[in-house]
């Protein structure tokens, strides 16, 4: 214990020459004298963080001294020691000097409350604890407690408070807290509060992330609702808008409403939804944007720093402390984007699957069909492509319709929705046919060489559809004659035969006559798993291609096959077959 009269202590201090300390020598092995005089040389140098342990050490020495004379001293010191660690920390990147400054802001704000610096180091001590929270959480809600101690209406401190920038940071600093942590409970008034205080204070920034944590709270507590009145808040360009949880959480809470069948409203909250590259984008160019502003106060500084006067000065330095914690904020952000696994894709997906929910068909067609366009090579390809297949069905765009169902029959690996696209492809080829022929038919009266040569290229368009439309439908029965497609196929094919008067072709595909005599096994009739539904539709059409032909004989047995009786009194009807 040491027993020094305030005078003693003032002589040392005024007295005392700067005694350089041995290279590594610890303040704690130093003299007294040597240890003050150490501390008031490189505080008056502004030099807080050499200052430190020195001041450290006088904290020690005269720890349970009751001297108040003594006790002015330390107050004296008090919050430089913590300035000192802060300053340590930005010199040596270790976060034990940042717990020293928090311990210190700490242990001085305790002790002298009156202090004209008690306030400032709470607010210090608030800003360590939130560094240290990256790596220890509780420090979160630590801080909280602090904040909230700052701003208690009961407590002598927040009065103390005249700067808006100050009362700024503590209520942005309470909400981020509780945001983080997730505390709805006591988040959600902190959250109002910020919001309310931004917009006093005109900061958009903070109202944008105040309104993030409340899109937050009330999504991830179903209280979606709540949302909607904030949504006319997340318009521009504010850093907060970019933020990874608040998009997240845009995404799921679109999900909610869509479960509810509250399309709509689900189509809102997709359309604001940043993707993950979009928050990338924006991050990267922040970060560029006010790493070149400090560049710029730094040159300015170095220039004319002579000539600057000391005020202009120190808000300069203020200016650059100000951006670079933007910048490290910008780059936490970016680099959080970064390692968050893409769910552009998924978000897509769901938009245009909720395009489509809403019946807004033409939206939800050129959705798929760009999702599909840009991710080729994604584990769901086969989605996007049948789904855009299908929106251009039923948007009756037929050309994207046929380029998207040529696409997926092409890929050999696609196999999920083969028969449909089959199926639906048939029935394209058979009516793009039709289309062409009917030109040819406008035309067949015309003799102009233009409309000749236009109805030239129909038949031949006419042709190579019909060309296309047989070839599919042979392909698909060889592959999966069991299909419950197969009759439908078989139906086509004898439908186009019958309305071209192609007979022998027709008997030849199906009954495997040819030249007028049957050529066993072949034909459909004799396709190995061909199911019963098919068999029955191609006995049906052979036997009436034979009556048309005149050959009753032959027509006999195969229309007997379908009804399994005899013929004897029956009707040939299609009516009358079906129904038995």
């Amino acid at each position: 214990m040491y027993s020094y009269s305030l005078a003693i202590v003032s002589s040392l201090f005024i007295l005392a020459t700067w005694v350089n300390p041995l290279m590594g020598q610890n303040p704690a092995d130093m003299p007294m004298r040597q240890v003050m005089s150490g501390a008031q040389e490189l505080i008056g140098q502004g030099d807080y963080a050499s200052a430190a342990p020195y001041l450290d050490q006088l904290e020690i020495r005269f720890a349970d001294e009751g001297n108040p004379e003594i006790a002015k001293i330390l107050e004296q010191f008090g919050f430089v020691r913590g300035v000192g660690y802060v300053q340590n920390f930005a010199k040596t990147g270790e976060m034990s000097n940042m717990q020293k400054a928090a311990d210190a802001f700490g242990s001085f704000a305790e002790k002298y409350p009156e202090n004209e610096n008690a306030v400032s180091a709470m607010q210090q001590r608030t800003t360590c604890l939130r560094a240290l929270a990256g790596t220890d959480p509780s420090k979160w809600l630590e801080a909280a407690a602090v904040i909230e101690t700052l701003l208690d209406e009961n407590q002598p401190f927040k009065k103390k408070i005249v700067k808006r920038s100050e009362l700024m940071n503590l209520y942005f600093g309470r909400a981020q807290c509780y945001h983080i942590t997730q505390n709805w409970v006591k988040g959600e008034r902190a959250f109002a509060d910020l919001l309310k205080f931004s917009d006093l204070a005109k900061d958009q920034d903070r109202a944008a992330y105040a309104v993030s944590c409340m899109v937050e709270m009330f999504v991830q507590t179903k209280r979606i609702d709540d949302v909607f009145p904030l949504l006319p808040r997340l318009s521009g360009d504010t850093p907060a808008r970019f933020d990874l949880r608040l998009n997240v959480n845009l995404m799921q809470g679109a999900e909610i409403l869509k479960e509810q069948e509250r399309h709509v409203e689900a189509s809102l909250l997709y359309a604001l939804t940043m993707t993950t590259e979009e928050i990338v984008s924006f991050y990267t160019s922040r970060e560029a944007s006010i790493a070149s502003q400090i560049e710029r106060v730094e040159t300015f500084i170095t220039n004319q720093g002579r000539r600057i006067p000391p005020r202009r000065l120190s808000a300069l330095k203020e200016t650059i402390n100000q951006l670079a914690m933007k910048v490290t904020s910008a780059r936490s952000h970016l680099k959080l984007a970064q390692s968050t696994p893409s769910f552009t894709t998924i978000l897509r997906w769901r938009k245009s699957d909720n395009f489509q929910a809403c019946k807004r068909e033409w939206e939800s067609f050129w959705a798929f069909y760009w999702l599909y366009q840009d991710f080729p090579e994604h584990e769901m390809v086969e989605n996007f492509l049948y789904a855009a297949f299908a929106s251009a069905n039923t948007v009756k765009f037929r050309d994207k319709s046929i380029e998207l169902g040529e696409a997926y029959l092409k890929n050999k690996k696609l196999n999920n929705f083969r028969a449909d696209v089959t199926f639906i492809m048939s029935n394209a080829y058979r009516q793009e046919a039709q289309n062409q022929l009917k030109i040819v038919q406008e035309l067949q009266s015309s003799l102009a060489s233009v409309d000749k040569q236009k109805a030239a290229d129909a038949k031949q368009l006419a042709s190579d559809y019909y060309d296309r439309f047989f070839e599919l439908c042979d392909d698909f029965l060889g592959s999966s004659p069991d299909d419950k497609y197969a009759r439908d196929f078989i139906g086509m094919m004898g439908s186009e035969y019958f309305k071209r008067q192609q007979f022998e072709a027709l008997l030849k595909k199906f009954a495997g006559f040819e030249n007028g005599d049957l050529v066993p096994g072949t034909g459909y009739i004799n396709l190995e798993g061909l199911n019963s539904g098919a068999m029955a539709t191609a006995n049906y059409m052979s036997g009436l291609a034979l009556l048309a032909t005149g050959n009753f004989d032959h027509a006999k047995p195969l229309l007997g096959a379908v009804v399994g009786v005899s013929l004897e009194g029956l009707p040939l009807d299609e009516a009358a077959l079906r129904e038995n």
